[in-house]
């Protein structure tokens, strides 16, 4: 009873130090269970990839080979040093042959996938600006081809994953190392399903060439407070949230955002959708002569007359956003389609705040207005001295007249099986 009493005196006369021990022995705990946490759920993984690395092959047969395009500088410099500890190991027990080629400045994906060759599959380990760099220089470079692709994957290493979280969810540390080794592990088992791509083109300007994105396109008053987040680094982790608390009253976000759309409705296929996706010329002769797969063949055969139909109105609102079916399921729809929601005209100060939090949890945003399409053109209606910026898959492209077009299940991406 007296070393109680004893012990009691001495934390109540050293409270500072007593509470500064607590805290570092509470620290040090988790901080070791989340250690061997992770190493036991790694010896597991690692034990899934050897299995692959373990069957025997023919000796005419050359090892699979994918190429790695490794952003190091993605999530404060983090990327390089996760993809060696999480994902690599896993890649050279199940003995595929890695190439790594690391990018070192904006557009260096796009760049490199236009002397790329060789390689049975692309892994991305970077954000959504890596991954929109990279399809965007592998469909300029086959022309929107699909039987000149290779499949995508896609290892959630960046500040922003869209795409990454959709196919691979994970918040907590133990979560992130589970979607990271799920998501090499998608690659080495070559789990895949076909996703949607959006082409973007500036109009009344040919020279120019497309864009692609493959999850959404945000204007508006949220979309400019998210792009400031990083402002506010001071409040940690709660700096998403502080983001809405301090730009709700300024004048400098896109709170009034009018545009006149003409938009055509969703369509499962048919031979005007045939013709909508083979606009691009065909890069080499022969490729003229190439035997068509019966999907296509089915398509040209189908007449749609609501295909054609466009439909014209003038928008005014604070938030403007559109995602493909990428982002809205994870599983397979019959019909794709863009995704179009209107946010209201005006917003008060505290609902900015309740809306955007709602977001940064992960629930969806009230919208006055939803319209499905399969084409989609943006005729902005803004000040010449007002700056305005798109979101295109978190990259940032200055507010222009655009023309969206789908091009559905263009691309073959490697996912969970789940998700199919």
């Amino acid at each position: 009873m007296s070393f109680v009493i004893k012990t009691a005196r001495t934390v109540r006369n050293n409270w500072k130090k007593s509470a500064f021990l607590t805290v570092v022995v509470a620290w040090s705990g988790s901080y070791t269970k989340n250690y061997f946490d992770t190493q036991s759920l790694m010896r597991i993984y690692c034990e899934r990839a050897a299995l692959y690395g373990q069957q025997t092959i023919p000796v005419t047969v050359n090892s699979r080979r994918i190429t790695v395009i490794l952003n190091p500088n993605a999530n404060k410099r983090k990327a390089e040093t996760e993809f060696e500890k999480y994902c690599a190991p896993l890649l050279h027990l199940a003995g595929i042959n890695v190439e790594i080629v690391k990018t070192n400045s904006e557009g260096h994906a796009r760049s490199l996938m236009e002397s790329l060759n060789g390689a049975e599959a692309i892994v991305v380990a970077g954000g959504d600006g890596t991954l929109s760099e990279v399809v965007t220089g592998l469909l300029r470079r086959t022309n929107e081809n699909a039987n000149a692709l290779v499949p995508i994957g896609v290892l959630p290493l960046g500040k922003n994953n869209t795409v990454g979280k959709s196919l691979f969810p994970g918040e907590t540390k133990l979560e992130k190392v589970t979607s990271l080794a799920n998501a090499t592990m998608a690659v080495i088992e070559e789990i895949s399903k076909q996703i949607d791509v959006m082409r973007i083109e500036i109009l009344n300007n040919e020279d120019k060439k497309p864009v692609y994105a493959i999850s959404d396109i945000k204007w508006g008053a949220y979309r400019d407070a998210e792009v400031k987040k990083d402002h506010y680094w001071v409040f940690g982790k709660l700096r998403k949230y502080a983001t809405y608390i301090f730009n709700g009253f300024k004048s400098s976000l896109s709170w009034n955002c009018q545009a006149h759309l003409l938009y055509s409705p969703p369509c499962s296929g048919c031979s005007n959708c045939y013709k909508m996706q083979n606009v691009q010329p065909k890069s080499k002769w022969f490729q003229s002569y190439i035997k068509e797969d019966q999907d296509t063949l089915k398509y040209k055969q189908i007449n749609n007359p609501h295909c054609n139909q466009m439909v014209e109105r003038d928008i005014t609102t604070s938030d403007f956003t559109l995602l493909t079916s990428n982002i809205i399921s994870n599983k397979i729809t019959d019909v794709s389609k863009l995704n179009i929601f209107i946010g209201p005209e005006k917003i008060e100060y505290f609902n900015f705040i309740r809306q955007g939090w709602k977001t940064e949890r992960g629930e969806c945003r009230e919208f006055k207005e939803a319209i499905e399409a399969r084409t989609l053109e943006i005729q902005p209606q803004i000040k010449p001295e007002k700056e305005s910026w798109f979101s295109i898959d978190n990259e940032e492209y200055e507010v222009k007249p655009v023309k969206i077009t789908l091009l559905p299940k263009l691309l073959k991406m490697y996912c969970k099986k789940d998700t199919l």
